[in-house]
């Protein structure tokens, strides 16, 4: 078993000083209780990362007075520039764990995620995220089973997964420094930059594995809990993903293999999405008009992503699409 002398839980903020006032103390809470349950306990210290020039979070992460907790500015936009710092501040740790700031982490979810860690042997351990939605859950959204994945229902603890978001992600920074990953610019105002980072840990020879106790909510919040958001997120996701995979392929001749390979599969979403959509539409069934247009949405971002258009979800440029 591994031994883990220093640990650092990051977070990256951009204008929630009242998100992140509620995560502080819930974070220091589990610090507190891994202390007193590993032995040995290792040395532990909050990151905060904000990405609002004006420094908005200051003041939040001052008022608890906590000498474990850091503040830092990172002035470059995008979540790439941030999670990068949060790389950069953590060098010298042994673990970074990294969450969102509108979270809440279960009980036992540090404990959780270290115990598998050292256990499984991994690079990388992944938790599953529960969305919480202000106001209750969108019947659309309800229906179209969109935040189901993120669950990983049935997935159990120890099992190896190829890729990861960071919104609930534990790093061994010592395979991280040894394999100088790091978060793609490129990627900085679109998203996709942690499933391509993960993505390159897994290439070279590195180990993802999910920890299903280690579970956090995450709020959404009413603006998003909208159809017209999920279908835009779903078209982002899906373009980010493309090109993702499109980056991780490598030569130019693998990389027009994966592009002729999605291209089919964007089409094919797009016609079962449109019978789906269209049959829940005449039926007045939204358990099946949800998901085909979920779909469709799906498939017009994959398209998207194999010619190369972006969808820039972490920022406001002049254009709302630009070309890679």
């Amino acid at each position: 078993m591994r031994a883990v002398e220093s640990v650092v839980v990051g977070m990256a903020t951009f204008r929630r000083p009242d998100l992140l006032a509620a995560l502080l103390p819930r974070v220091i809470d589990q610090i507190e209780h891994a202390s007193a349950v590993l032995d040995p306990a290792p040395r532990f210290r909050v990151l905060v990362v904000d990405n609002d020039p004006d420094a908005s979070g200051r003041s939040t992460a001052a008022a608890l007075d906590d000498p474990r907790i850091t503040y830092v500015v990172e002035p470059q936009p995008g979540i790439s520039s941030a999670r990068n710092r949060l790389l950069d501040e953590a060098a010298g740790s042994d673990v970074l764990i990294l969450l969102d700031d509108d979270e809440t982490p279960h009980e036992g979810w540090l404990v959780h995620h270290l115990s598998t860690y050292r256990e499984h042997d991994a690079d990388a351990v992944c938790g599953p995220v529960h969305a919480v939605f202000e106001g209750g859950e969108d019947p659309w959204i309800a229906a179209s089973g969109y935040y189901l994945g993120q669950r990983r229902t049935g997935v159990g603890t120890g099992t190896v997964i190829r890729r990861a978001a960071t919104n609930n992600l534990l790093l061994d920074m010592r395979r991280v420094r040894e394999l100088g990953l790091r978060f793609d610019a490129r990627f900085g105002l679109t998203g996709g930059e942690d499933s391509l980072f993960t993505g390159q840990l897994t290439a070279a020879g590195g180990r993802i594995v999910v920890c299903a106790e280690a579970v956090v909510d995450d709020l959404v919040p009413a603006a998003r809990n909208t159809r017209r958001f999920n279908l835009s997120r779903r078209f982002a996701q899906a373009s980010s993903h493309v090109r993702v995979d499109r980056e991780l392929a490598g030569s130019l001749r693998s990389r027009l293999g994966v592009t002729a390979r999605w291209a089919a599969i964007g089409a094919g979403q797009i016609l079962k999405g449109l019978m789906l959509a269209g049959f829940g539409r005449a039926t007045r069934d939204l358990g099946r008009r949800a998901p085909g247009e979920s779909r469709v949405a799906s498939g017009l971002g994959v398209l998207a992503g194999c010619l190369g258009i972006r969808s820039m979800s972490y920022g406001r440029p002049r254009r709302k699409w630009g070309r890679r």
